[in-house]
């Protein structure tokens, strides 16, 4: 993995600009670019989830890396 710094990935073409995300961030890393949801204040994500799981338009999308256990 080393230095990779994971964010919230956000489509444009798929947001709707509706602002669920950005009234739903905990931490208020979210706000508007022209119309749309970006990610303004990265080092305020703290890679929660609740744009993802809110985002009724499926625009956002957090990449995560699968770890498998020993033996499987």
């Amino acid at each position: 993995m080393g230095n990779t710094i994971w964010m919230p990935q956000l489509s444009t073409a798929q947001c709707s600009g509706c602002g669920e995300c950005i009234a739903n961030c905990p931490t208020g890393a979210l706000g508007w670019i022209q119309g749309k949801a970006a990610l303004l204040y990265p080092e305020r994500c703290s890679y929660c989830a609740t744009c993802e799981s809110t985002c009724p338009t499926g625009a956002i999308a957090l990449p995560y890396v699968v770890l498998k256990a020993k033996g499987e």
